[in-house]
């Protein structure tokens, strides 16, 4: 009983394979069920940003109220974890609040934020304000800290040794090693020249 069982399974599935074949062979369009799964594919291939770059494109202006929106934070308390003015932020809160009054969400950890966007050469004639600049302690490689570059050489944090959110030369930023720079925002050229 088994045998027939499976000699039969082997002719149906002999006769669908010859069928599928011969309407290759005829020109018959796929069939609606291979439609429907390359749907997704082609919908995440037209998408403008992909996942690895940018997660946002802003004019000029919207990128420099990224600055203005941190600076405004100066001052504000540091707390371990916080991610609002009210109750203090920590480096990556900072980060976080900064951006999510923009639209963009980002994670409330600098080693995540460490992979995110794309790389940016680490030196400020490359840098641009809003770009993210993430560091580790001096005997280890693991992102311990994560500040936002507001131009001029200069970023602003939120410094546990100050207790608070302050700005400043990256190169005079001790204790820390700087691994990287991350822009997560691109400037949209195509909105720089709509506003003119």
């Amino acid at each position: 009983m088994r045998r027939r069982r499976l000699a039969l399974l082997a002719l149906t599935g002999t006769a669908i394979l010859a069928a599928s074949d011969a309407g290759a062979q005829a020109g018959t369009r796929p069939t609606a069920k291979a439609n429907v799964a390359r749907g997704p594919v082609a919908a995440i291939a037209a998408r403008p940003v992909n996942r690895t770059g940018p997660f946002a494109r802003f004019s000029e202006g919207q990128r420099d109220s990224i600055v203005h929106n941190t600076r405004a934070l100066l001052g504000i308390r540091y707390k371990w974890a916080g991610e609002t003015p009210e109750r203090g932020v920590d480096c990556s809160g900072l980060v976080r609040y900064v951006f999510a009054k923009l639209g963009v969400s980002l994670p409330h950890n600098s080693a995540m934020l460490a992979r995110l966007g794309d790389p940016v050469p680490h030196d400020t004639a490359s840098m641009q304000p809003g770009d993210l600049i993430v560091f580790s302690k001096l005997r280890s490689t693991r992102i311990s800290h994560i500040g936002i570059y507001v131009g001029d050489g200069m970023m602003i944090h939120a410094s546990s040794t100050s207790k608070q959110v302050v700005e400043t030369p990256i190169m005079e930023y001790t204790g820390l090693r700087m691994r990287g720079v991350r822009r997560v925002v691109a400037l949209d050229s195509a909105a720089v020249s709509g506003a003119d």
